[in-house]
């Protein structure tokens, strides 16, 4: 048996070793050579003292912003008894995981092409405020049922149980909530990009330009992306530790039993109030331009590249790139320890565009296009996919966790033979997520991408930056309903026979 478990402390060494050497350390040192042979001069770092201040204000408005609505929308959904909790907890997840690009193209046309400073922060504001209020209702739904009972048979009344036991300890999901926002908006790219223009460009933007446009005549052509990057992520170090150090301490004191309070009808005109506030730019955008395939004709001609081409190219790396996502995270997951969290979460703070760079500086001269974005694309969503894997195995009772461990299995046996089952569609909606997030991104292929490699996303964008909307609605509307059949497909193969006698 102590055979055993020195084998298995020896393979995760091993494996955590690799990991961290090929995904992080080569990457990031790589960035940080790169970032010591810019040519710096007092014009370069004006640009740059732009950018830091414009990521800063948009992070830190849009956070405060994003903390006020979620902390009340995830009070309102405490309260609220009915139903219909369910489909609007699932409805406020959409924003989250909807492209940055497709979410721009819908404040474009909701504020009729005008852009500005106020349009990045409302983009802002409707990705992540469902997202604090559905952490802030995770985090709340957790007050004990026992102390809630002590409370009324002391008279307590509906008010005094919602501030002092929910709102107390809604806080914790509400600031985790609003650290993850601050990190993911101070990495702002599409809205900056595609709304706000030149006067509002944040360092996310920068680093692009530096890589794709304005790139330096020397040695070393990417070094004034890279010592963008290296800025924009010591920025970041200090709310990753935050996060961390918050997540760490949640623990999990209730039983699942909610109280039920009385009337709790009269939220529900706040919450369709919420949704319609954070679904307004996706109703615009269907609304003002319904879906027009005969504008699908001429994408080709503008832009070089046809539908069928994107769309296999973003389902291909949504695929290969999940599929390694997954397999990797749910060994990590398996044989998580809290010595490991700052490793395993440190890509998270390397936004989009930086680890794209990142790898390309690393393994571009070795790898091919296609090889590299997979690669990206599965360093970017292991963070997540690990974090929602871990809260997937911590929800089975510690003795079924660990009965096979008795018996000599390895922690990723175990795992797989007697967890997995167990968590079989909390496994799919994790696959179903990333699938998604990896089609809609378009930051980290926008900074690496050659004529054979563009996406969906990337469609998007040279049709915008050609000034055909017709084509560009009609090319997003095309994406959403890609989106919708691939997430319905995951999630009945998650639920199907074939795939449960799998995992049986």
């Amino acid at each position: 048996m102590s055979g055993t478990r020195l084998s298995d402390r020896h393979s995760s060494f091993i494996f955590f070793s690799v990991y961290s050497i090929f995904l992080i350390v080569i990457p990031l040192s790589f960035l940080t050579f790169d970032a010591f042979q810019a040519s710096t001069n007092s014009v370069f770092f004006d640009v740059i003292e732009r950018g830091f201040y414009q990521s800063l204000l948009q992070a830190t408005l849009s956070t405060a912003i994003s903390f006020v609505l979620g902390i009340g929308a995830g009070m309102l959904l405490i309260i609220y008894n009915g139903r219909l909790k369910n489909v609007i907890l699932s409805m406020m997840l959409i924003t989250y995981v909807m492209p940055g690009i497709i979410m721009s193209l819908g404040i474009l046309t909701l504020f009729h092409y005008n852009m500005g400073f106020a349009d990045i922060i409302y983009g802002n504001v409707i990705y992540n405020a469902p997202m604090i209020a559905v952490l802030t209702y995770s985090a709340a739904s957790l007050t004990s049922f026992e102390e809630i009972k002590s409370a009324k048979v002391l008279g307590a009344n509906d008010g005094r149980i919602i501030s002092d036991f929910y709102f107390h300890n809604s806080i914790k999901g509400g600031l985790l909530g609003a650290l993850f926002s601050f990190i993911l908006c101070f990495e702002g790219f599409s809205l900056p990009l595609i709304v706000g223009g030149p006067t509002f460009t944040t360092l996310e933007v920068y680093i692009y330009l530096f890589k794709r446009e304005f790139v330096s005549i020397s040695s070393f052509p990417f070094s004034g992306a890279s010592f963008v990057s290296m800025l924009q992520f010591i920025s970041l170090l200090l709310p990753l530790v935050a996060y961390i150090s918050i997540r760490s301490q949640q623990t999990r004191v209730g039983t699942g039993i909610s109280y039920k309070f009385r009337s709790s009808n009269y939220v529900i005109p706040f919450l369709v109030a919420f949704l319609l506030f954070i679904f307004s730019p996706l109703i615009s955008m269907f609304s003002e331009a319904p879906l027009n395939l005969s504008s699908l004709s001429g994408i080709q001609a503008r832009i070089g590249i046809g539908v069928p081409t994107l769309t296999m190219n973003t389902v291909l790396f949504s695929f290969a790139s999940t599929f390694l996502a997954v397999l990797v995270s749910l060994y990590i997951a398996s044989r998580f320890s809290r010595g490991t969290v700052f490793l395993v979460m440190l890509p998270m703070i390397v936004s989009p565009v930086s680890l794209a760079l990142a790898f390309y500086l690393a393994y571009g001269s070795i790898s091919g296009s296609f090889i590299l974005l997979i690669i990206i694309f599965t360093a970017l969503v292991i963070p997540v996919t690990i974090r929602m894997m871990q809260q997937a195995f911590q929800s089975i009772p510690s003795s079924e966790r660990f009965s096979s461990r008795v018996l000599g299995d390895s922690s990723f046996s175990s795992a797989v033979k007697i967890q997995l089952g167990r968590v079989r569609a909390e496994i799919v909606t994790v696959i179903s997520l990333i699938f998604i997030t990896v089609m809609g991104e378009f930051s980290a292929v926008a900074t690496v991408y050659t004529p054979s490699t563009e996406t969906l996303t990337i469609g998007i964008y040279n049709l915008l930056s050609v000034r055909d909307f017709r084509g560009s609605y009609s090319l997003t509307e095309i994406f959403v309903i890609v989106i919708f059949i691939s997430a319905f497909a995951i999630n009945h193969l998650g639920k199907s026979d074939v795939l449960g006698e799998t995992y049986s």
